[in-house]
């Protein structure tokens, strides 16, 4: 009885949380649900065709990166100050709004983004962090 109770309660709630998203996935295309401006990272620097939260700094030492645009590939070693979910969310928002599609996505320790185009694959890596996020970025071409 206990475990038919459970079994109705949880369909009432994901058929109420389902409505909930499908209402504003429509006016909002990143992630399915629009969170508070002050939750947001800002655009910074575009490095070939990547953007980089606002005052992200790059590791010119450590990256390397071949060609320019859309037909850039390396890698890319920055850091920016601000938590590792709200780099995360920027990465999710941003990257489909210039054409990358998400095929993966893996979240441990750290988290990790795989987004590909039709000539070209990156991997985004962002080790968790409350006052600061590192991130590596790995462009390559598709084969």
């Amino acid at each position: 009885m206990v475990r038919i109770l459970v079994g109705v309660l949880m369909s009432v709630l994901l058929v109420g949380a389902g409505s909930a998203v499908a209402q504003n996935a429509a006016a909002y295309d990143g992630t399915g649900v629009k969170p508070p401006k002050e939750l947001l990272l800002k655009e910074g620097r575009t490095i070939g065709d990547i953007r980089l939260p606002k005052g992200g700094k790059v590791n010119s030492k450590k990256s390397i990166l071949l060609g320019g645009g859309v037909n850039a590939f390396g890698k890319i070693y920055a850091s920016v100050k601000a938590d590792s979910d709200k780099v995360s969310r920027f990465f999710l928002d941003k990257m489909p709004e210039d054409g990358w599609e998400l095929i993966s996505e893996f979240q441990s320790d750290d988290t990790t983004f795989v987004f590909q185009k039709p000539t070209r694959v990156v991997v985004i890596l962002i080790e968790r962090g409350k006052r600061s996020s590192d991130i590596k970025i790995i462009l390559t071409p598709r084969s």
